[in-house]
């Protein structure tokens, strides 16, 4: 014998569902003889309480009792003619019951994940419009824009100060110089490119232009270029090792 418990059941429909879930009963292939005397119990249950019995628990009743009854007649269908399952309009009714009673939870999910966030009323931004309209054959030419554009641009730089940016030299031409030497000494010709990582400094470029200069000068180099504004050689001069 099952025991039934009084719970708080929203219709005959509902009290179904909460039997055939808490019993593990396939809603497909209902036994209508367990679960009648499972629904009976809990209406004689709120007889006995004197709880006030809704008409349509009462109707659910005498629909499984039918049911039941139907059941326990005898086969008469043929072979050619399947008789309909007396349960058929009970699933169906479940089974909608049940889908209604899921979509219902989760809108409540919802509406309960609606209520911790909160919306702020539409601000009044009327008093920022502008109520002067420019006229309808009102054309801008662009490239007056663009010379505007430039002037202004232009009085800004001349407005600004002029700034110079004055360093302590930190790589001398001597210094350049020996790095040259040095280069020399490992190749008997270098060219003007090989002095740098191309990571260097302006400064640096200088420095070594004019060490080159300088070194040619005293003849401790020889410059030479094949094709103007080509990569120019250095070979050792005559007063390399002077």
């Amino acid at each position: 014998m099952y025991e039934v418990k009084l719970d708080a059941f929203n219709g005959p429909l509902d009290l179904l569902l909460h039997l055939i879930n808490e019993f593990e009963i396939d809603i497909y292939d209902i036994p209508m003889r367990e679960l009648t005397e499972q629904y009976m119990q809990y209406v004689h249950a709120m007889k006995k309480l004197e709880i006030n019995i809704a008409s349509e628990y009462l109707l659910m009743a005498s629909e499984l009792l039918m049911i039941k009854s139907k059941m326990l007649l005898p086969d008469t269908s043929s072979d050619e003619v399947e008789e309909e399952d007396p349960r058929e309009a009970l699933v169906e009714k479940l089974i909608e019951y049940q889908n209604y009673k899921a979509y219902s939870e989760m809108l409540e999910e919802k509406r309960q994940a609606r209520e911790q966030y909160f919306t702020k009323a539409p601000t009044d931004l009327s008093h920022y419009e502008y109520s002067e309209r420019l006229p309808e054959d009102t054309t801008m030419d662009l490239t007056k824009l663009i010379v505007a554009y430039q002037k202004m641009k232009t009085r800004v730089s001349l407005k600004k100060p002029t700034t110079v940016d004055i360093r302590k030299e930190t790589y001398t031409i001597q210094q350049s110089t020996t790095y040259i030497y040095d280069k020399l000494k490992q190749a008997s010709q270098i060219t003007f490119f090989d002095l740098f990582t191309f990571n260097e400094s302006i400064e640096h470029v200088v420095t070594h232009f004019l060490a080159l200069l300088e070194m040619s000068k005293t003849g401790m180099i020889q410059l030479q270029q094949v094709k103007a504004f080509h990569n120019f050689e250095i070979r050792k001069g005559v007063n390399y090792d002077a």
